[in-house]
C-alpha cells in the first residue's frame, strides 16, 4: 500500500466529517456549552502561571519598575501579606474555576460522544440491513461485526475527542503565544522554531501509524470472521474433532493482529520520544537565552519564571497534539472502513414512484425472465411461469439449477437481468419492498430462530399479533403441545438459532410464524430437509394447513412433499417443464 494512501489527508478527513457530521446536529446545544467550558479551561491554563510572577516580582525579588499589572496589584494590596494572600487566593480560584469548567466539558463531551457513536452505529446497521441480498451473500458476518463495534467506536476519537482536543489546545496555544510575545517576542520566536520540525515528524509518523492501524483493524476483522464461523458451526467443529485446527486458525489471526498493534504502539511511543527530545531542546535554548537576558537586566527573574511556565503551557499541548495525531490516524483508518460500506448502494432499490401493494390475491408470474448471479452463467433463460391464486406448485430439479433463485426473485432479493416478475399482473418493481414482502411468508429448510422467547419467535411473523393469534398459529402448526410441555411454555428462551430445540420443533415454530403472517403467498424451501422420516411425516399435516388458500411455491427434493402440490414442474436448462405426478411418484 502506498505511503500516500496511508497519510492522513485533509481531503479524507473532510470526507469523513461530511458523512458523519450530521450525527452531531441534535447535540448542538450541548456542544456549544462544552465549547464555552473549553474556553474556561483554556483561560485557567493561561492565567495559572501569572500569580507566580506576582509573588516573585512583588514579594520575593521586588523590582524597581514592575510591569503595569504587578504595579497595580501592589497598589491595591501592598507588597506584603496582602499581596501574598491575593496571589495564593488567585491560584486557588483559578484552579477551582478551571476544574469546574473541565468537569462540565468532560461530561458534556463524553455524553455527546457516546450518543454520536450510537447514532453512527445505528445508521451503519440500518444501511447494512438495506443493502441488497447480493452484498450479504458475499459479506462476512465477522467483518461486519468488527466494523459495527470497533471501527464505529473509534469514530468518537475522530468526531468528538479529536475536535474538542485540538480546538482546546489551539485556543491555549494562541493565547499563550500572544502573552509570551507580549512579554518578550525574541524568546517567543526561539520557542516557536521547533514547531515546524514537530509538524513534519507528526506527519511522518502519522502516515506509518495509519497504515499499521489499518492492518490491525483488518486483522481484527479476520479474527471476528474466524470466531463467528467456528462458533456458528460448533457441531461440525466438534463432530470432526477440529478444535485444535480452529484454535490454530484463531491463534494465527490473533498473532497477526497483536503484531500490528505492537507496531502501532511502537510507532506512537517512538514519535512521543522524539517529540520529547525536540521540546527539551527548545526549552533548553529558551532558558539559555532567558538567563542571559536576566543577567543583562532586560527581564526580571519573575518574567523568566512565568515565561518558562508559559513555555510548558505551550509545549504540553503541542506534545499532546502530536500524540493525538496518532489516534486520529487510527480513527481515520477505521472511518475509511466504515465509508467503504456507507458508499455501497443496494443493487435492488425502490423506484421513486413505487406504490404500496396492499393485500394481493397472489397470482405470481415470471415472464421471459433471465437471471444470473455475478460472474456466473444464466440459471434462468427467458423462463415463463404462472402460479394461480391459491395454487400449490412444486418445483423440482438438481441442486444448482436455480430453484431457490426463483424464490429470491419473487421476494425481490434480486432483480432479473431480463423479463419481469409480476404479482396480480403488476411488475413487483412497481411495489415498495416492504409492502411486497408483507404479502409473502417463508419457511426455509433451516428454521432460523432468534435467541428470544418462543412467543417472540412466532410473533416475528407479525409483530402486532395478539396473544390469541399467536396461540392459534402455534396450534395450527402443531406446536402448541410441545411448547406447553416446556418448563416456561411460550416464555421459554431458545438458544441462538434455536439450537436448544429439535429440528422438528424448530420447523413447527417456523411454520407457525408463517401462518401468523397470514400472507397470500407462501414459499416453502426444502421444508423437510434434515428431518427424520417420522418427523417429516408428522409435519405434512401442518404444511398442508399452511398452504391452504395460499399461492404456494414448494421447492423440494423430497417426493413426500409432492402430495401437497397441485402441479409439479422441473427446472431444466433455465426453463420450467411440466412433470407428471405419477412419474415423480415412481422416483420416490
Amino acid at each position: 500500500m502506498s505511503r500516500r494512501s496511508d497519510t492522513v489527508q485533509p481531503r479524507a478527513l473532510w470526507r469523513l466529517f461530511r458523512r458523519m457530521g450530521p450525527h452531531l446536529g441534535p447535540y448542538r446545544r450541548k456542544l456549544i456549552l462544552g465549547g464555552l467550558a473549553m474556553i474556561g479551561v483554556a483561560a485557567s491554563e493561561v492565567l495559572a502561571p501569572w500569580p507566580l510572577k506576582i509573588l516573585f516580582d512583588g514579594i520575593l525579588i521586588p523590582q524597581d519598575q514592575p510591569d503595569s499589572v504587578t504595579a497595580w496589584l501592589i497598589g491595591a494590596f501592598g507588597s506584603g501579606d496582602g499581596l501574598l494572600a491575593a496571589s495564593v487566593l488567585a491560584i486557588l480560584v483559578i484552579a477551582l474555576a478551571g476544574g469546574a469548567a473541565a468537569y462540565v466539558q468532560a461530561y458534556l463531551i463524553a455524553a455527546v460522544g457516546q450518543k454520536v457513536v450510537a447514532a453512527i452505529r445505528l445508521d451503519l446497521y440500518r444501511h447494512i440491513q438495506n443493502l441488497s441480498h447480493s452484498y450479504h451473500d458475499s459479506a462476512s458476518t465477522g467483518d461486519i461485526i468488527a466494523r459495527l463495534t470497533g471501527d464505529v467506536r473509534l469514530m468518537r476519537d475522530l468526531m468528538i475527542d479529536a475536535v474538542v482536543f485540538f480546538a482546546a489546545r489551539i485556543l491555549v496555544i494562541l493565547a499563550t503565544v500572544g502573552i509570551m510575545a507580549w512579554m518578550n517576542w525574541r524568546l517567543t520566536l526561539i520557542a516557536l522554531t521547533i514547531l515546524p520540525a514537530l509538524w513534519v515528524l507528526s506527519r511522518h509518523f502519522g502516515a506509518q501509524i495509519k497504515g499499521a492501524a489499518r492492518r490491525q483493524r483488518k486483522n481484527e476483522g479476520k479474527i471476528a470472521i474466524v470466531m463467528t464461523e467456528s462458533m456458528s458451526a460448533i457441531n461440525v467443529v466438534k463432530g470432526f474433532a477440529r478444535e485444535a485446527y480452529e484454535e490454530e486458525r484463531f491463534a494465527r489471526q490473533n498473532s497477526s493482529s497483536a503484531e500490528a498493534g505492537v507496531q502501532t504502539t511502537r510507532l506512537a511511543a517512538h514519535m512521543d520520544r522524539v517529540n520529547q527530545v525536540l521540546l527539551a531542546l527548545g526549552t533548553s535554548v529558551v532558558l539559555w537565552y532567558g538567563v542571559t537576558l536576566v543577567r543583562a537586566g532586560a527581564i526580571s527573574p519573575g518574567d523568566l519564571l512565568v515565561f518558562t511556565a508559559y513555555l510548558t503551557t505551550l509545549y504540553k499541548p503541542v506534545r499532546k497534539m502530536a500524540s493525538m495525531a496518532a489516534r486520529v490516524a487510527k480513527a481515520t483508518a477505521s472511518g475509511e472502513r466504515l465509508l467503504e460500506i456507507f458508499d455501497l448502494q443496494p443493487d435492488v432499490a425502490e423506484r421513486p414512484d413505487a406504490a404500496e401493494a396492499g393485500r394481493l390475491t397472489g397470482e405470481v408470474a415470471l415472464r421471459g425472465v433471465s437471471f444470473a448471479y455475478p460472474d456466473t452463467p444464466l440459471v434462468l433463460s427467458e423462463a415463463d411461469l404462472t402460479i394461480r391464486p391459491g395454487e400449490v406448485v412444486a418445483l423440482l430439479g438438481p441442486s444448482g439449477t436455480g430453484k431457490s433463485s426463483v424464490a429470491k426473485l419473487i421476494m425481490r432479493f434480486y432483480d432479473p437481468v431480463a423479463g419481469q416478475v409480476t404479482i396480480d399482473g403488476t411488475d413487483i418493481r412497481d411495489f415498495t419492498l416492504d409492502s411486497l414482502r408483507r404479502n409473502i411468508a417463508v419457511v426455509l429448510q433451516e428454521a432460523v430462530l432468534f435467541a428470544a422467547t418462543i412467543r417472540e419467535n412466532i410473533a416475528y411473523g407479525r409483530l402486532d399479533a395478539s396473544e390469541n393469534e399467536i396461540l392459534a398459529a402455534a396450534r395450527a402448526a402443531g406446536a402448541d403441545g410441545f411448547i406447553r410441555a416446556l418448563p416456561d411454555g411460550y416464555d421459554t428462551i431458545v438458544g441462538e438459532r434455536g439450537e436448544t430445540l429439535s429440528g422438528g420443533q424448530r420447523q413447527r415454530i417456523a411454520i407457525a410464524r408463517a401462518i401468523l403472517r397470514d400472507a397470500p403467498i407462501l414459499i416453502l424451501d426444502e421444508p423437510l430437509t434434515g428431518l427424520d422420516a417420522a418427523t417429516a411425516t408428522a409435519l405434512m399435516a401442518e404444511l398442508r394447513g399452511a398452504t391452504r388458500g395460499r399461492t404456494t411455491l414448494l421447492i423440494t427434493h423430497d417426493p413426500q412433499c409432492l402430495i401437497l402440490a397441485d402441479r409439479v414442474l422441473n427446472l431444466e436448462n433455465g426453463g420450467f417443464v411440466a412433470a407428471s405426478r405419477p412419474h415423480v411418484a415412481r422416483q420416490a
